[in-house]
């Protein structure tokens, strides 16, 4: 990876991000549509800081390079609304150009108490099922 200081720095301290506990499943609609889900269960103001760090380091450069093997891709990002309620709601869409074409990923991630749950995938569905699993968080 190459233009985005604050992604290095994140790769270099990738511990500060890690949760207690996370589980994770893959979802496929139709031939090229694919949702990946991730739970994440800790403290609170753990979730919260690492949420931040995370957010801030994929939305700092709107624009880098990263390889895929040996292949390089230019990476563009945008952040996008928030998805609603939580006290830490963050989204964004990624662009990756390579030789093979573009793809397009949305991300959304959502806070609720001691639980952390983000959706990423192609972008219509990631609009489509975000509040559906905001909603299974629990009360905080």
């Amino acid at each position: 990876m190459s233009g985005c200081p604050a992604l290095e720095e994140l790769s270099k301290h990738s511990d500060e991000v890690q949760f207690a506990t996370k589980t994770s499943a893959g979802f496929t609609f139709g031939a090229d549509s694919e949702l990946g889900e991730e739970l994440h269960s800790d403290t609170p103001s753990k979730l919260s800081a690492g949420l931040r760090r995370l957010m801030h380091a994929q939305t700092s450069c709107p624009t880098y390079t990263m390889t895929s093997g040996s292949t390089p891709l230019t990476v563009t990002v945008h952040k996008d609304s928030a998805p609603r309620p939580g006290p830490d709601a963050y989204a964004y869409t990624t662009t990756l150009n390579g030789p093979g074409g573009t793809s397009v990923l949305k991300t959304a991630a959502v806070r609720r108490g001691n639980v952390l749950v983000m959706l990423v995938g192609a972008p219509a569905l990631v609009d489509g099922h975000i509040k559906a699993a905001v909603a299974k968080l629990p009360a905080s």
